[in-house]
């Protein structure tokens, strides 16, 4: 009592002037500091013109689908080659020493993709990234959506020759202690599957956490003109974060953090005739909304983090009494 408050909250509405509402924001000691929320940024911050141009949207387009072409099949060879079924069900569970390569293979394969093609697209083959430059309004909804459906397709395309690849291995045996069969679709085609002894809740918690660390990485090393945005090495921490979040999470989920690579080999195992059931399963929406609802979070973090909070000055009584009043009316 007697004394200002550090925080004052004050909320500014136009109700004639929908949809355009003011946004919440914090008064600091003597200096406005607004916190953007990300659904009112996408009000008040004007789309970007970059779907105008029919022929250079179109160019993207089709790179994001050769690059979630690219992406989806060697990640998801990967996890064949090894000889493992994610998931555990192959009936002796994962082997910890196959988790590395199908970590690094993602790893590398994201960071040397985002290389190759990072310049003309973005480098985005993931739709929770897409998802989050749209929140941070680098690219348009409409935009957006042409890159979903490229990077579905691209999976979709990545995971048919995958299949392609392995078809031959169809109906053979392998094993020398356990004698199994090849399915139709091998292993699934490298499908995200979550481990029987977890939960869905704590799936989608991995998933959303996966997800959040790569996502957060991709913001702050790609976006930040204050970082290394404007050097030739976010690629890298962008490979090695995925490299990361892989090694933590295949045991559990197989680890998804991408819906086009999840959505890819389950679809084509269902569509050839594979073991869909394993597939697909009642937990199938952890491996979307989770990192959908991180690309969320990730994007209000990073509003946080933009707060100019270098030019704080002196908080006088005069202005406490103005911004008392204020909240009084």
């Amino acid at each position: 009592p007697g004394t200002p408050s550090y925080f004052q909250c004050r909320f500014r509405t136009k109700l004639s002037n929908l949809p355009y509402l003011r946004t919440t924001y914090f008064q600091l000691p003597d200096s406005s500091i607004r916190m953007v929320l990300t659904i009112l940024n996408l009000i008040h911050t004007p789309s970007p013109d970059d779907a105008s141009n029919k022929k250079k949207l179109l160019k993207q387009v089709l790179v994001e689908l050769v690059a979630t072409t690219v992406f989806v099949y060697f990640g998801t060879m990967s996890a064949i080659s090894t000889g493992t079924k994610l998931g555990g069900g192959s009936g002796s569970g994962e082997d910890v020493a196959r988790v590395f390569p199908i970590a690094f293979t993602f790893g590398i394969t994201i960071m040397c993709l985002v290389y190759a093609i990072g310049h003309i697209t973005g480098g985005h083959i993931n739709p929770g990234v897409s998802l989050l430059m749209y929140f941070q309004r680098e690219i348009s909804f409409p935009k957006m959506i042409a890159y979903w459906l490229a990077q579905l397709v691209g999976a979709l395309l990545g995971s048919s020759l995958v299949l392609g690849s392995v078809s031959s291995l169809a109906g053979q045996t392998r094993g020398t202690d356990v004698v199994t069969t090849f399915a139709k679709a091998p292993f699934q085609l490298g499908s995200t599957t979550l481990d029987g002894q977890i939960s869905s809740a704590n799936g989608f918690l991995l998933e959303l956490m996966g997800s959040f660390f790569f996502y957060f990485v991709i913001s702050q090393c790609a976006l930040d003109a204050k970082g290394i945005s404007k050097t030739s090495i976010p690629a890298i921490p962008i490979g090695f974060s995925l490299i990361v979040v892989h090694i933590c999470l295949i045991p559990f989920t197989g680890c998804g953090v991408n819906p086009a690579r999840t959505f890819g080999p389950a679809m084509i195992t269902c569509w050839s005739g594979g073991d869909c059931d394993v597939a697909i399963q009642d937990w199938w929406w952890i491996y979307y909304i989770g990192p959908f609802v991180a690309a969320y979070l990730v994007a209000e973090i990073t509003h946080l983090m933009n707060w100019e909070v270098d030019k704080e000055e002196i908080y006088t009584e005069t202005k406490q009494q103005e911004a008392e009043a204020d909240v009084e009316k």
